[in-house]
Parts: structure tokens; C-alpha cells; sequence
């Protein structure tokens, strides 16, 4: 049989299709329930959501490819179970259907390897959910791969398994994560993707980024503006990248005590506005190392910027 009919707790009937995974809905009346508002299909499409990670379990039936979800305030309902405190927790997306269930194929793998080598390529999920341990370049890959429009970020901040939809549809648009991420590298891919430089700033105040993360920020930029020179996008935002690239390269400097590179760097500034960012990220990186020591170390750094600060005020070159 190449099809099974459901009956939702409201009294929706659903035929789903096997062959195409679609699906024909009717009211309580009989009455087909059309996929758009202008009554011209009446064949709906299954949705498709992959979990990709260790963190997760989701509950269906063996010996069906599909479960029926609950529509509650205009959003799909979909549980799955927190592996790290053994807990069901929620994920709620949005829907038009005018229904109160939804057939869904759930689908979970352990990592990208198990996705690429037991997902075919020709599916096409609506949702794609990973936890924590997925990495920027497997992102990309599930991106490229699956042409999927949305990846929902799930990860352990503070003891708490948080999720966040990341909107990554062709103009790489993407949502402001980062007070829900504890993943400075990745969101800076992200927000490096979508040109949203202002995130990626953020990043320096969000987080205590470690030497060896802004290490790979640092070459995210470098790379792109070695890379994509002439790529008008760039060009425009060509300014504001080589400042976030002197912010991380300080802040670098900051982590690893480098006072002749900290030196250098607030020597070479000639405005005033420009070396704000500085002044703050020393405060910032003082304020992480609260030994007597490291606080002497950052106080002198103070000290420099202050002088450098005065001098450019006063247009009179400190000696």
C-alpha cells in the first residue's frame, strides 16, 4: 500500500502519500484543505528535519518513516530528548497549515560523516538541527549539500541546552546569536558569511576569546580580504574589515603579553576614534586575569593608551 490515512485529534483527515512523500488534508467536513490561498493544489509536501550530532535522541516508531506532530499557536511542536540531562525539551516552527497535526519524517545521524554517507543527496530537509559539536565547515557542507535554507543551533551555555535558528537561505542572511552561542569561531564564520561585521565586533565584548580561536578569526578576514579583493561587497566593507582585523591582531597581542606588537600598534593610530576600540579591549582583557601580575602587565598597557590618547588630543607628539 503506497499510502496510510491518519485522523488528527481535531478530526483533520490526512492521506499521506508514500511515492512523493506528499500529502492531502481534509477538514471535519470532508472538505480538501489547499496548500495555497489561491485554491490551486491540493498536494502538500512532508516536511523533512535531520538532527545531526551525539546530543540528541528523537522518539518515532520503527516501522514507520514518519511521526505526526502536534500545530499549537501556529507552530509545529517538535520534541526530542536532551542526551546530556536525559530530558524531552522542545523546538517550535512556524506553519501556516490549517490543521492541528502534521506528518513529518525525522530523521537523526550522529555527525556530518553519517549524514553524507546515509542521507541521499536528493533530499532536501526543510530543517536541518545540529548541536554544539558541529563545526562552521560542516555547516557548509550541509549547506551545499542539502540546500537547506535553515540550520537551528542547539548547544550547553551555562548548563542550559539553548537553540537558535540560523537563517542561511542564499543571501546568508543570519540572525543575531550571539548572546545564545558560546562558539566565537563559528558565529564569526557566520556573521563573516553574511557581512554582518558589527556581530562580528561584538564578538570581542560577548566573549573571552581564547589566543588560539582569534587565531582562526584572524585568518577568516585575512582570507577573505586576500581572497575576495575585488568582490564588490568587499570592497565596500574593505574599511571596516581591516579595523576588525586590528582589533582582533591587538586583542591577540593583549592575550599573549606582546608589548612591542601592543606598542607598534597604538603608535601607528592617528585617530582619536580609532583607538576607542583599543582602550576598551585592554579594560576588557584586564578585567579577565585578576592576578597581581597580569594586573600590572594590563595597567601599563592602560598607561600607554592613555598617553597615546593625550598626545592626539593635544596634537603634541608624547617623546
Amino acid at each position: 500500500m503506497n499510502f496510510i490515512e491518519e485522523k488528527t485529534p481535531k478530526g483533520f483527515l490526512i492521506k499521506i502519500l508514500f511515492d512523493k512523500w506528499q500529502f492531502l488534508a481534509f477538514d471535519r467536513r470532508g472538505k480538501s484543505i489547499y496548500v495555497d490561498k489561491d485554491g490551486r493544489s491540493l498536494l502538500h509536501e512532508v516536511p523533512v528535519l535531520i538532527f545531526v550530532g551525539m546530543s540528541f535522541d528523537i522518539k518515532k516508531e520503527y516501522d514507520r518513516d514518519y511521526v505526526l506532530l502536534k500545530i499549537r499557536d501556529g507552530n509545529i511542536v517538535v520534541p526530542y530528548v536532551d542526551l546530556k540531562i536525559n530530558k524531552t525539551k522542545y523546538i517550535f516552527l512556524e506553519t501556516d497549515k490549517e490543521l492541528d497535526a502534521l506528518p513529518v519524517r525525522m530523521m537523526l545521524v550522529g555527525d556530518v560523516a553519517q549524514l553524507v554517507r546515509e542521507i541521499d543527496i536528493n533530499v532536501h530537509p526543510d530543517y536541518v538541527i545540529v548541536d554544539d559539536a558541529i563545526t562552521p565547515n560542516d555547516v557548509i557542507i550541509i549547506k551545499n549539500r542539502y540546500k537547506v535554507d535553515e540550520i537551528i543551533y542547539c548547544e550547553l551555555a551555562n548548563n542550559v541546552f539553548l537553540t537558535e535558528r540560523l537563517q542561511i537561505p542564499d543571501t546568508d542572511q543570519v540572525m543575531n546569536i550571539n548572546m545564545m552561542s558560546s562558539n566565537p569561531v563559528f558565529l564569526a564564520r557566520i556573521h563573516l558569511r553574511s557581512m554582518d561585521l558589527s556581530k562580528i565586533n561584538q564578538l570581542l565584548l560577548d566573549f573571552e576569546i581564547t589566543a588560539l580561536d582569534t587565531e582562526y578569526i584572524l585568518n577568516f578576514i585575512e582570507k577573505l580580504l586576500e581572497t575576495s579583493a575585488e568582490d564588490p561587497t568587499v570592497q565596500k566593507n574593505r574599511a571596516m574589515l581591516e579595523d576588525l582585523l586590528n582589533s582582533f591582531k591587538f586583542y591577540h597581542g593583549l592575550l599573549q603579553k606582546d608589548e612591542a606588537a601592543i606598542k607598534a600598534m597604538i603608535e601607528s593610530i592617528t585617530d582619536v576614534k580609532k583607538l576607542t576600540p583599543y582602550r576598551t579591549l585592554v579594560s576588557k582583557v584586564k578585567a579577565m586575569y585578576p592576578g597581581a601580575e597580569e594586573q600590572k602587565i594590563y595597567t601599563v598597557y592602560e598607561n600607554i593608551v592613555y598617553d597615546k590618547l593625550e598626545e592626539l588630543k593635544s596634537g603634541i607628539r608624547v617623546q
